[in-house]
């Protein structure tokens, strides 16, 4: 009988060994087969942190995300036909609402040296960047109004104008929230006089900006 007991106890252990054996082998090879699962979170951080640019297939500065915005200012010089050099300072206030993409506000100060030619203006622009890492490239274009004085200024002449604007430009990232930029642009006037600006040609356009990055 002690026999008979010992034989069927080993045969039961045996029986047990195997079936767990062949359930972990299975749980291994399921294991194994399962796709890798990413949670959410870990892929938004992925995205965010490092965003691909549409066209260029290369990671953006977080400057050109929707919801940032940049301040700053530039100083401009143009000539105009037999009437010498224009200077102008120009404000200027851009939110993104989309990547690469800028809606904003800019003022226009000009005046035009050894003349008492005053010109102010302000409108709304666009800005759309299609390259936007440390070296950057954009194309603007806004609708401004404007007054302006002068002593030429004959009792025939309107003193109210306005003007669209159309340039190109490039940058630069010089620290963690500040470029410098480089823009050629040109000014299309309505029935201003000349004292207006509206042959003075041409602008270019230097500036520097002061970056806000978004927070979402």
């Amino acid at each position: 009988m002690n026999s008979f007991h010992t034989s069927r106890f080993l045969l039961t252990f045996a029986c047990l060994v195997s079936a767990l054996t062949v359930h972990a082998q299975e749980t291994d090879t399921l294991r194994r087969e399962a796709p890798v699962m990413v949670s959410p979170d870990t892929v938004l951080l992925r995205t965010e942190t490092y965003p691909e640019d549409r066209f260029f297939n290369r990671p953006g500065l977080p400057w050109f995300r929707r919801n940032a915005a940049f301040i700053g200012a530039g100083l401009g010089f143009a000539t105009g036909k037999g009437q010498g050099l224009y200077t102008a300072f120009t404000p200027r206030l851009a939110f993104f609402v989309q990547r690469g993409l800028a809606v904003g506000l800019r003022g226009a100060f000009e005046r035009r040296a050894k003349t008492s030619y005053r010109a102010n203006s302000g409108g709304a622009f666009v800005r759309y960047y299609p390259v936007r890492g440390n070296f950057f490239v954009f194309g603007e274009g806004g609708f401004n109004l404007g007054r302006f004085n002068s002593s030429d200024v004959g009792p025939g002449d309107r003193r109210g104008f306005s003007s669209l604007n159309i340039g190109v430009g490039l940058g630069v990232k010089l620290q963690e929230k500040l470029s410098l930029e480089a823009m050629f642009e040109n000014n299309y006037y309505d029935k201003a006089p000349v004292y207006a600006g509206n042959n003075r040609g041409p602008q270019i356009k230097l500036g520097v900006n002061f970056h806000l990055n978004s927070q979402r």
